[in-house]
């Protein structure tokens, strides 16, 4: 197996599937709450008949495993790479889907729906949410949290806290299952190597409760905002406005007027867009679904 392909190693069971010249995984995860059946790591052409004959491949063996569902392109859990680009392929971030703008024309032809939605857009330094987040930056010191920054190699010496913190935070997301302490750190978090990149964690006394990471994009002159979590007995309390000023400041004095999200999840209560003089070059993603 890949380095990748080894994530599959944790599924409760998993099977490659092959026609003609196109392939896929078929996976059963019953640790994820919504859909536990998935397919992942696929390929196909661009050819109505051998993308029908995979999925219907895929459809009739998740049948014969009790399943009435396939949802995918998801690689285990959210932890690894997943979903596919439905827009602005010419836009490149990091990491990111490179999938053919076929593909999900394709499976939607085959009677798959969007399920959940994500987007990546530029936003402008300048926004409402900046302004805001000073001020709560101000209450939560004053309350007695304190924010540390670490750079570069600083930050793989809290790997532990980060991970710890994501599995509190992300418990119950969509498509979400935990994994090993050890497959975080070879598999989700290899990819940042090497990368410019910086992150601010939020302590409440000695105890880390909630960061934010972001990193210099290899492909462009922007600055990435990846992922910001908060442990969920701290996820009312504004600590994650006070963070998100934290890193949009940092990429501020880094010199950047603008600052990327990566991958929001539009299903999120907590979602929301700006208007079109703070963000702009918006990309989307999606997961589908097919219910038989």
């Amino acid at each position: 197996m890949s380095k990748e392909l080894d994530i599959l190693q944790l599924a409760d069971d998993y099977e490659k599937v092959t026609y003609k010249d196109a392939q896929a995984y078929l996976i059963i995860n019953k640790k994820i709450k919504e859909y536990n059946c998935l397919f992942g790591f696929i390929d196909f052409p661009d050819d109505h008949e051998t993308a029908k004959g995979l999925f219907d491949l895929l459809e009739r063996k998740a049948l014969e495993r009790g399943y009435h569902h396939l949802v995918g392109p998801v690689n285990y859990c959210t932890w690894m790479s997943y979903r596919w680009t439905i827009s602005n392929f010419d836009c490149k971030l990091f990491p990111d889907c490179t999938n053919p703008a076929y593909y999900p024309q394709m499976i939607e032809k085959l009677g798959y729906r969007q399920l959940y939605t994500y987007r990546s857009a530029v936003v402008n330094t300048n926004n409402p949410l900046y302004a805001l987040g000073e001020v709560i930056l101000k209450q939560k010191q004053k309350e007695g949290f304190v924010f540390r920054l670490f750079e570069r190699e600083e930050m793989y010496a809290m790997a532990r806290e980060v991970y710890d913190i994501s599995i509190d935070a992300f418990r119950g997301s969509y498509l979400y299952s935990e994994i090993p302490f050890e497959a975080f750190k070879e598999g989700y978090l290899s990819w940042t190597y090497g990368l410019e990149s910086a992150m601010f964690i939020a302590y409440d006394g000695e105890t880390p409760v909630g960061y934010v990471y972001g990193y210099k994009n290899p492909y462009g002159d922007q600055f990435i905002a990846k992922t910001t979590a908060v442990k969920k007995e701290y996820q009312k309390n504004k600590l994650y406005v006070a963070l998100l000023y934290l890193g949009c400041n940092y990429v501020k004095e880094q010199g950047y007027d603008e600052t990327v999200y990566h991958f929001q999840n539009e299903q999120k209560d907590t979602f929301k867009r700006y208007d079109g003089d703070v963000e702009s070059n918006e990309k989307r993603y999606a997961v589908y679904i097919k219910e038989f």
